[in-house]
């Protein structure tokens, strides 16, 4: 009977890990949605190389941004339009 509660456990436990993630990417997705109302600009990697490339984009974005930006993996958000057009001439997006 003990192990059918820590297996009940665990289900609950991923249950909630897998919920949570969902709730996150649900916030995330209204917050950038409103911020591209307010004249955010959204630009979407086709993919990520490697972590190499993913350091490489960090620390681009660290040097070159002037305004404030959001990231999700290969998910950005510019709010300066000039530096999301810098970005996608860099880092070759559509």
């Amino acid at each position: 009977m003990g192990q059918l509660y820590e297996y009940d456990d665990l289900e609950q436990e991923i249950i909630n890990k897998a919920g949570n993630a969902m709730a996150q990417e649900i916030d995330r997705e209204v917050l950038w949605s409103m911020l591209q109302g307010l004249g955010w600009t959204r630009v979407m990697l086709p993919r990520l190389i490697d972590n190499h490339h993913a350091i490489d984009i960090t620390h681009w974005l660290a040097i070159n941004c002037k305004h404030p930006f959001e990231r999700s993996g290969r998910d950005f958000m510019f709010e300066s339009q000039q530096d999301a057009n810098w970005f996608k001439l860099r880092w070759g997006t559509e």
